[in-house]
């Protein structure tokens, strides 16, 4: 960010980071009912686990094949534009999905309403560190991170009474109106210049997508904290898709209403708020990595524990725990790679991060949407959480021997 950082005013006094939050918390809003919505919706259209299963795995998989082409995009426009115009795409998708009742129609909207939402995650990753010095980029992340996290438990609490009152079809409609709201009123936002354009020595085309993907590739393979971080994240990520499959299916057979599933939800969100604030403070005590770590053990810790609750007010309380556990290794995701990774070419390294890094989730959701017409649900999360300690234990090397972050980048 170099000497124009210097110049950044303190984040209460920061008027375009300020509009950013909020106008991003309106989308943030519609997409958490929408993600709780989501497989509540082909549950009741299809009957099938396996079919929300499908759903979910479409929903994901934007991120996997559409992400390298999504951070190009980032990369070559003005981040502000890409929010304003995915935003809007965004909401008329979802628009359509109640219309829908053929699995293969929802899957498809499915899949389109994810790849408008990995460009505006990729868009919000990079140029919020357009907006702060580096002296504030940890304390803005646990910020951001804490205001997903307070949306998400705000939004999916809320859910449970708005799909008691309007069904499952019709709250998807509110999802729609927000998300067209947050598309305009990001245009409330100083429009950033295109990246593109101010690129030394390469040209438009061919030749500057050629050139960006093999820098991007160079940054990851050469930095080794980004490399593990890489690495540690894909192997344990299975699990992360694995229990959103298992949520559902959980709070039918154990709670005794599927409708539940928004409560834990909200639980999570709850603890996402509060880890991620934790984080900040502990991203100064603790090695990056090894708070990611911790995060993965913790987390196969907390789906034993959640196994054997069949109490909703005990399902609630571990999945708050697991939300906080879960924030400790999202929130280092971000700010690492927010530290590690040139401007220019965070909308590339990002999206190829998130498409390696999330490649796995979908094999989540597919083996449990199989298992859980086979097994029983306790059976399926104590083999969860045996699967997730030896995964966990796999990232354990990628920590050793790293130098300090502030060695590594030269500070």
């Amino acid at each position: 960010m170099g000497a124009a950082s210097a110049t950044r005013p303190p984040l209460r006094a920061n008027r375009q980071l300020i509009t950013l939050f909020s106008v991003h918390s309106i989308g943030l809003v519609a997409r958490a009912i929408y993600f709780v919505a989501l497989p509540l919706f082909v549950l009741e259209r299809t009957g099938s686990a396996f079919s929300m299963s499908i759903s979910l795995f479409l929903g994901f998989t934007p991120y996997t094949l559409a992400g390298p082409f999504a951070g190009s995009i980032v990369d070559r426009f003005s981040r502000r534009d890409l929010l304003v115009i995915t935003n809007f795409l965004y909401g008329m998708t979802v628009f359509v999905l109640p219309f829908t009742h053929a699995a293969w129609l929802i899957y498809i909207v499915a899949f389109t309403a994810s790849v408008f939402g990995v460009i505006i995650a990729n868009s919000m990753s990079a140029l919020l560190p357009e907006m702060v010095d580096l002296l504030n980029l940890a304390k803005a992340n646990s910020i951001y991170s804490f205001l997903r996290s307070a949306m998400f438990l705000l939004s999916t609490s809320t859910a449970f009474f708005l799909i008691k009152a309007m069904g499952k079809s019709n709250i998807l409609f509110v999802c729609s109106a927000l998300l067209v709201v947050c598309s305009f009123a990001f245009l409330l936002l100083r429009r950033d210049l295109p990246r593109a354009a101010s690129t030394k020595g390469l040209r438009a085309g061919a030749a500057y997508e050629l050139a960006g993907l093999k820098e991007t590739f160079k940054i990851m393979r050469g930095d080794r904290h980004i490399r593990s971080l890489t690495l540690m994240h894909l192997m344990f990520m299975p699990i992360f898709g694995a229990l959103e499959v298992y949520l559902p299916l959980f709070c039918d057979a154990k709670l005794g209403q599927v409708d539940y599933y928004t409560l834990v939800s909200a639980a999570t969100g709850a603890g996402l708020a509060l880890g991620s604030l934790m984080t900040y403070r502990l991203l100064g005590r603790i090695k990056p990595l090894n708070l990611v770590f911790a995060s993965f053990a913790g987390y196969a810790a907390g789906v034993l524990l959640l196994t054997g609750s069949t109490v909703l007010v005990l399902a609630i309380l571990v999945c708050f725990l697991l939300g906080i556990i879960d924030a400790f290794g999202f929130t280092t995701y971000e700010y690492l790679r927010q530290r590690v990774v040139p401007s220019a070419y965070r909308g590339r390294v990002f999206a190829v991060m998130d498409a390696v890094v999330l490649l796995p989730i979908p094999l989540g959701y597919l083996v449990v949407g199989y298992l859980a017409e086979r097994i029983s649900i306790t059976s399926l999360g104590v083999w969860l959480s045996v699967v997730g300690f030896f995964l966990a234990l796999l990232c354990f090397p990628l920590t050793r021997g790293l130098p300090e972050l502030e060695e590594a980048l030269g500070g």
